[in-house]
């Protein structure tokens, strides 16, 4: 399939959300009014001052956390591309966009309650910290209308096209990554998985499986671009359909689920006897493929090499 072929089932959806960290650099004026010798600093090719709060991380939280929620919204529904774009099937781009359009909304009305206690909020900063730092503080304060800009939450999706009177346009490029990129999300997704959710358990519940069923819708979007995306589909419904309806996952269940996790959809994309070494498991050929502790009955850490 060539590069138009491919992006014609695609649109580009780019995320352009800024925050306001309420941070500012710290610079050896601010510690020589407290007192501090800066003479005495290392230098600056050595190491940095970092930065100084003004406001407590609390009341600027909800910004990130928004902004992450956006991302992993399009990372769900497709893959990156391009950079900070996002390569989304057309038949996902509305309802990713109305998702989009919902946090959005909450976003602006984060905002409007934050820019309303603004001030209130830099005051309860300034009284929680030494009384020493407070003109420091207040010297760092932005106003209202610098912090109204600073904070912003917009999205646009686009066509691409190969340009017709370019012969090197490095679409082609990015495209082909295309693939690669989607194995990499599908492996850290798999391998953080595994790591949070399987390692130590001798059993685990239904809800342990939403990952996989995600990693799934993911790749069944992207089909069309690679015949072994379709082969990794098929392996997944076949696991899953082996496992009891109800109840929790153990012994040989718990084993086949791990390994789907932990071995193939964790190195999907690259072979699995190059990277997977296990960890407290018997070194016996015939025990090679448990994932699962014989001493202790739970599943054994894995160490990929990336």
């Amino acid at each position: 399939m060539n590069t138009q072929n491919i992006l014609d089932q695609l649109n580009l959806v780019v995320l352009n959300i800024t925050l306001w960290q309420g941070r500012k650099a710290l610079k050896s004026g601010d510690l020589a009014a407290n007192g501090v010798d800066v003479g005495k600093l290392p230098p600056d090719t050595l190491a940095t001052l970092g930065s100084k709060r003004i406001i407590s991380p609390d009341a600027v939280k909800i910004f990130m956390q928004l902004k992450r929620q956006a991302m992993k919204l399009c990372l769900s529904n497709g893959v990156r591309f391009g950079g900070d774009g996002y390569a989304i099937p057309r038949e996902r781009v509305e309802p990713l966009t109305l998702e989009l359009k919902r946090l959005k909304g909450e976003f602006e009305t984060a905002k409007a309650n934050f820019l309303s206690v603004y001030e209130e909020e830099v005051e309860k900063w300034i009284d929680s910290n030494p009384t020493e730092w407070a003109p420091i503080i207040r010297a760092s304060v932005d106003s209202l209308g610098h912090i109204k800009k600073s904070l912003s939450f917009s999205y646009s999706a686009f066509d691409v096209k190969v340009p017709a009177d370019l012969v090197e346009n490095g679409l082609d490029e990015e495209v082909n990554s295309l693939y690669g990129q989607l194995c990499h999300e599908v492996r850290v997704t798999a391998r953080q998985t595994f790591e949070n959710s399987f390692v130590g358990k001798q059993e685990i519940t239904h809800k342990t499986l939403r990952p996989i069923k995600a990693i799934r819708e993911k790749l069944n979007g992207l089909l069309f671009l690679d015949p072994s995306i379709a082969q990794a589909i098929q392996i997944i419904d076949d696991t899953l359909n082996k496992l009891p309806a109800q109840g929790t996952i153990k012994g040989t269940d718990l084993n086949m689920i791990a390994g789907l996790v932990g071995s193939q959809l964790a190195s999907m994309g690259r072979p699995v006897q190059q990277e997977l070494v296990t960890e407290d498991i018997d070194d016996e050929p015939e025990e090679a493929e448990t994932l699962i502790n014989q001493n202790t009955g739970k599943v054994a850490p894995i160490t990929w090499d990336f």
